[in-house]
């Protein structure tokens, strides 16, 4: 199995059928689509297993106890077959030649061993545009943090881990949190020098629902001040320009999770 298309979901039965359609109309069938349920209470199951039984992909169904974005992405990447993993959120969905892309871009690698994977971008569905600024090139090579601070493509991408590198930088897991911004291990990966094969094509569509992390991050960063503090923390010790503005926010950030840990 070449590519793990990976969805954690949660109570999201009433759009998650429009990703399995998408799944099902890749112009490449070389994937399986693995599915970690972090504790829905809706029909999820039910949904999914209908889904099974048309027979239409392969796919594979994790049921687990609601404990957070993280959890299942480690569960996911613990559990699977693929080369490479994609994480595709429950709410959103890919373009016909998502899988085709991402083979003709991988097989065009000569040393794997120096890249953690590829990076591709987002579309939203609603507007039909591209998120944030064009790549500087069709093709080129960056860390991530090379992109957010020497490119200034701070932006949201669709990113494709190699397995084996994602399992050697599990999301933290800590206890009473239920995320961490996945930046966090992103940035990881890339202070150890691995980098993405960046394509500047579209191959993911989204759009962010009222019931998702990017509306809900005041409250989220209250919820899970622990893993936000580490993940700004963090940020302040890479080698960004000295004074880019993102290293204030990152420290304002930080104080605010301060606060929220120690009065709430």
């Amino acid at each position: 199995m070449f590519v793990t298309i990976f969805t954690p979901t949660y109570n999201r039965a009433y759009i998650i059928s429009q990703l399995y359609e998408s799944i099902c109309n890749q112009s490449l069938k070389n994937f399986e689509w693995l599915i970690v349920d972090d504790g829905s209470t809706d029909n999820t199951r039910e949904l999914v297993s209908s889904f099974i039984e048309e027979g239409t992909i392969n796919i594979r169904y994790v049921y687990q106890e609601n404990g957070g974005k993280q959890r299942a992405i480690n569960k996911g990447v613990q559990l699977a077959v693929g080369e490479l993993f994609f994480i595709v959120d429950s709410d959103d969905y890919l373009t016909p030649d998502a899988v085709l892309s991402i083979e003709n871009a991988w097989n065009t690698l000569s040393d794997k061993a120096q890249y953690a994977g590829l990076c591709f971008r987002k579309l939203n569905y609603k507007t039909n545009r591209v998120l944030g600024d064009p790549f500087p090139q069709l093709e080129f090579d960056a860390t991530s943090l090379d992109l957010a601070y020497n490119h200034l493509l701070n932006i949201d991408k669709a990113e494709v881990f190699c397995t084996t590198v994602l399992r050697q930088f599990p999301f933290p897991e800590i206890e009473g949190e239920k995320f961490v911004p996945e930046a966090l291990v992103w940035y990881r990966i890339a202070d150890k020098g691995l980098k993405l094969h960046c394509i500047d094509h579209s191959i993911y569509c989204c759009e962010y629902l009222l019931d998702g992390y990017t509306w809900n991050f005041a409250s989220n960063l209250k919820r899970n001040n622990k893993g936000f503090f580490l993940f700004y923390k963090e940020l302040l010790h890479y080698k960004q320009p000295p004074f880019y503005p993102d290293k204030i926010k990152a420290f304002i950030r930080m104080m605010q999770c301060l606060y929220f840990s120690l009065f709430h």
